[in-house]
């Protein structure tokens, strides 16, 4: 049984191997090549270089909806300045990597399938935790600064001065969306800014950054802009206050299976461990 397993790995390897030299084109094009070459001409370093043989398969086979998730994690992962460089195809070539080399070691181990595939989905797995936790403290952290910098933007227009103005100004701010209007400025480099804001919001796949700059969009085409930027203000606050006060109220419900988990089951099982082995020596005696 060892034997066959180790032969089907075997195979399962050749088989990438074979897909990557023979049937995935020499020289990608369009979207994949943006992908796939980096930005000013930056070689590869390190365990992106290691991998860059698995990316074209890796883009070609993985669906597109995987791969967005994907990206959409990097996007704020990149903000909190971890996974720098790294885009979508070249994670998931190492959560790839990872998974047969997972799946190698605990069938070496262990010689048994259940755990190599256990070992696989370990190794798939720990990347996307390990970033995806990043990327979602910094989403929070986003969120919960924006209403504070939409209401400061407000404040500024106030003044008598324009939009794209208030948002050069505010963007000294030492706050994550102060880092990532900067961004933007620097991106919208002879073009619209709005319009680069848009495109950065798209970028980061967070729902209210994107209806925040569509509301901006009209609000410059509008006439009362101070006012409308007012009340986007105070609407975008309400909706934080009114979103975490949810949450809030799901702590209680989302904290019982912790508390099980660490409390309770290390209670049973010390419980059942002190009563029932004098029973099981018992009846062993019999």
């Amino acid at each position: 049984m060892t034997a066959l397993i180790s032969l089907i790995g075997i195979a399962v390897f050749a088989l990438i191997i074979y897909l990557t030299l023979e049937l995935v084109p020499a020289a990608p094009t369009g979207r994949l090549d943006e992908i796939l070459t980096p930005a000013e001409g930056t070689p590869l370093t390190g365990w992106r270089k290691s991998l860059s043989s698995l990316d074209k398969p890796v883009s070609k086979w993985t669906p597109a909806g995987f791969l967005r998730k994907t990206h959409a994690d990097l996007y704020w992962a990149h903000m909190g300045d971890s996974w720098n460089d790294w885009n979508e195809v070249q994670f998931t070539s190492l959560r790839m990597a990872l998974a047969v080399a997972g799946f190698g070691a605990a069938m070496v181990i262990t010689g048994q399938p259940v755990f190599a595939v256990v070992g696989g989905l370990i190794g798939f797995q720990y990347p996307a935790i390990s970033m995806g936790g990043v990327a979602r403290r910094y989403r929070r952290q986003f969120i919960a600064q924006l209403p504070e910098y939409v209401q400061l933007v407000s404040a500024q227009m106030s003044a008598n001065v324009s939009m794209e103005e208030a948002l050069r100004r505010t963007s000294q701010a030492q706050s994550l969306i102060g880092k990532w209007i900067r961004g933007v400025l620097q991106m919208s480099q002879g073009r619209d800014l709005i319009e680069q804001l848009q495109r950065e919001a798209q970028e980061s796949h967070l729902p209210e950054l994107i209806g925040m700059s569509v509301q901006l969009e009209f609000i410059r085409r509008g006439t009362a802009q101070q006012e409308l930027m007012g009340q986007l203000a105070t609407s975008i606050a309400a909706d934080y206050i009114g979103t975490a006060e949810q949450r809030a109220e799901k702590v209680g419900s989302e904290l019982v299976i912790p508390m099980v988990i660490f409390y309770f089951l290390p209670f049973m099982v010390t419980l059942l461990v002190v009563i029932g082995w004098p029973i099981v020596q018992n009846l062993g005696g019999i």
